[in-house]
């Protein structure tokens, strides 16, 4: 199975590559593409998933690229793991709901 991270560079990739690489067994993912458009957090990510993989037994290669159609191309499955607007987003998405009394 080929399985595409649009998002790959994110901060929360490496527990996600964590669960994947557990359930290698039961998700056999021959090839995880992450996609992302910063060269150097997937860069960084990356090479953490490569050692997370490693240290589960997990066969499976790891890539990265940051041209989505190349990324996704081929793949089994996309899992899309963003957020537009990045953090500054995230901070308005958590904020504005407590300026309403609702939870963030």
């Amino acid at each position: 199975m080929k399985l595409a991270v649009v998002g790959g560079g994110s901060t929360y990739t490496p527990e996600l590559i964590d669960g994947f690489a557990r359930l290698r067994d039961t998700l056999p993912i021959e090839e995880l593409v992450l996609v992302d458009p910063a060269a150097d957090r997937l860069e960084l990510v990356s090479g953490l998933a490569r050692r997370i993989f490693a240290k589960q037994d997990h066969a499976g290669k790891i890539t990265t690229t940051t041209d989505i159609d190349a990324g996704v191309a081929d793949a089994d499955a996309v899992l899309l793991q963003l957020r537009v607007g990045g953090q500054a987003a995230r901070n308005q998405d958590e904020t504005w709901p407590l300026e309403c009394g609702c939870v963030g």
